[in-house]
């Protein structure tokens, strides 16, 4: 893998980001371009979570190393939804699709579930769970913080950058050629 900073390696990062991990829902996974940091669907604790309360998304983390002690955070979501039942025919029917969302989602949820306990019959939480998008990333950030790393735009961010301000430049100049047109009148 690229990239240093001084005599802070790569694997440092890694190996860093992997230790503050530890405990949580999350794992590093290394890549040719840097690592991954997804949720780890392969440890059964969060994984009787998510299909018990009918999670859809993982959002995974793609850091890019990049030379010089920088790197680059890009989040990709993916969506997965599962369906089986009997068809409009009566037949038994199974699908499934998919969709990936790619650049920078600021995304943040919380599901509350109710119940009541068996054994004392009170009402309580059954899970009380919150998801936010950039809990991963500042995950990253500290880590790469602590080793004197600093974050650079993707490739994606800055075509989405320069995306976003072409459409901005085109919206004001059409509210503006509107404006100036019905004054002209």
């Amino acid at each position: 893998m690229a990239g240093e900073s001084g005599s802070t390696s790569t694997q440092a990062f890694v190996e860093g980001v992997r230790a503050a991990a530890e405990g949580t829902p999350y794992a590093v996974a290394e890549r040719p371009y840097g690592f991954d940091l997804t949720i780890d669907l392969a440890d059964a604790r969060w994984l009787t979570l998510t299909r018990a309360h009918g999670l859809e998304r993982v959002l995974t983390h793609e850091v890019h190393v990049k030379g010089g002690g920088r790197y680059g955070i890009t989040d990709v979501e993916h969506t997965v939804r599962y369906g089986a039942g009997a068809g409009a025919d009566g037949a038994a029917s199974l699908g499934a699709s998919r969709s990936v969302s790619r650049g920078r989602l600021l995304r943040y949820s919380r599901q509350v579930e109710l119940g009541v306990d068996a054994d004392t019959g009170r009402l309580g939480k059954v899970l009380d769970d919150r998801f936010r998008a950039g809990e991963g990333r500042d995950l990253v950030r500290g880590v790469a913080r602590e080793l004197g790393w600093q974050e650079a735009m993707n490739a994606e961010q800055k075509g989405g950058l320069v995306v976003g301000i072409v459409a901005l430049v085109l919206t004001v100049g059409v509210f503006a050629a509107v404006g100036i047109n019905a004054l002209l009148r």
